[in-house]
């Protein structure tokens, strides 16, 4: 009888415990998650302004209104852009760069992780003003390369033509070392019966990696597909502190102009309903991402069955 009771005890005890931990959970992910998410939603269907205190339901205006927008349909077609430049390139030389880091020995693997790491750690505020001096036209460190080898000085955040891929490229730069240490973790967990069994058959290094480590990490790598599409279409503080949209139109993407609609012109109606078609690009390359990796796999599974 006496264990009964102590078993229920330690079982109310638990209930207790998990309830103090999960509440304030709980209650964050409802006020900083939930609530807002809704209240997005609800916002886009109306005509609110943070300078009048009433608004009215509007129904689907503001997404037409966002559609007919020429600077919405510009920001949407470089945010497009930069995801098709900053997703590939950044999950490729994260693979490159875990592969490099495996190859290492212990010590210098650890050195090199912190190395390129450190980056993802950083403000990117911070990174963004660095870069700024290396793409300047007249003192940049870059111009001076490209003038040893005789090449004019490019104006590179000055250029409409330049100017995205040049944003890009810091993006690229901050991102790609965290996604590497992801794939780094996934790649030292894969056992290594598997490349002793290559060995024995005399595999080369290039086969195992493309036979052994990469089927076997494709799950982590589509998450890196994932979290890269979603960092690149929320681009928007290097253009922010370096470019504010200019030259032009040329960088101005979706986050940025959301913002400058619903902070600085006080549109909070039409900023959500733009907020909510940014939401859907997103969860829409995510999931043919996703979709993608399945057929891929589905058709594996069949063909070794």
């Amino acid at each position: 009888m006496s264990s009964i009771i102590q078993k229920s005890k330690r079982k109310k005890g638990s209930t207790i415990f998990l309830a103090l931990v999960l509440i304030p959970t709980f209650i964050w992910f409802l006020m900083f998650f939930v609530i807002p998410f809704i209240s997005v939603i609800a916002y886009s269907f109306t005509d609110a302004h943070m300078a009048y205190s009433d608004f009215k339901f509007v129904g689907f205006q503001q997404y037409i209104n966002a559609f007919k927008d020429p600077t919405f349909m510009i920001a949407m077609k470089n945010t497009v852009v930069a995801a098709l430049v900053i997703m590939p390139t950044t999950v490729v030389l994260s693979i490159a760069l875990a592969a490099g880091l495996n190859a290492l020995s212990d010590r210098l693997r650890q050195y090199f992780t912190f190395v390129y790491f450190l980056p993802s750690i950083i403000s990117t505020v911070a990174i963004s003003l660095v870069w700024s001096w290396l793409y300047h036209k007249n003192y940049g460190l870059f111009n001076a390369i490209l003038e040893i080898f005789g090449i004019q000085p490019q104006p590179f955040l000055g250029s409409p033509d330049q100017a995205l891929i040049a944003l890009c490229i810091i993006q690229i730069w901050a991102i790609f070392g965290y996604y590497a240490v992801v794939l780094l973790a996934a790649m030292r967990g894969i056992d290594k019966s598997y490349y002793e069994a290559a060995d024995m058959d005399g595999a080369s290094k290039f086969r195992k990696f493309f036979k052994i480590t990469l089927p076997l990490i494709k799950n982590n790598i589509l998450f890196v597909c994932i979290m890269c599409t979603t960092t690149a279409f929320m681009f928007f503080t290097p253009v922010k502190i370096l470019t504010e949209g200019r030259p032009g139109t040329s960088t101005v993407v979706m986050l940025f102009h959301i913002l400058n609609k619903g902070i600085k012109e006080s549109k909070i109606g039409y900023a959500s309903a733009m907020s909510i078609i940014l939401m859907l690009i997103i969860m829409s390359f995510s999931l043919v991402q996703w979709i993608l990796t399945r057929e891929k796999k589905v058709k594996q599974i069949k063909e070794e069955a």
